[in-house]
């Protein structure tokens, strides 16, 4: 009976119950990140719609991939190295408030 019990609840659990907070940061979270405002601007002009609606939610991904085309390739290589290091080490602590 007690061979059972450690079968069923020994070592392999403590492995399931281990968490790990980690965020991973890309290329399209970091640029909605820093051009917030300029994409919400855009998302309203184009849906017609106030940040949490349906529409506004169905434009979104159009508008960043617009804005994301717009950047200049140093930009991108910017933006790709500010994901590489907030991913690393942390974002910054304004980054973390939000």
């Amino acid at each position: 009976m007690v061979k059972n019990w450690f079968y069923n609840y020994g070592r392999k659990r403590d492995r399931r119950d281990k968490i790990t907070y980690v965020r991973r940061w890309n290329l399209n979270q970091v640029v909605g990140h820093i051009k917030k405002a300029e994409i919400q601007e855009l998302c309203k002009e184009e849906t017609g719609s106030n940040p949490g609606t349906k529409g506004y939610l169905s434009g979104y991904q159009k508008v960043l991939a617009k804005v994301m085309e717009d950047l200049s390739p140093e930009e991108v290589s910017g933006f790709k190295e500010m994901a590489r290091d907030w991913s690393k080490k942390s974002p910054p602590k304004e980054v973390q408030r939000k």
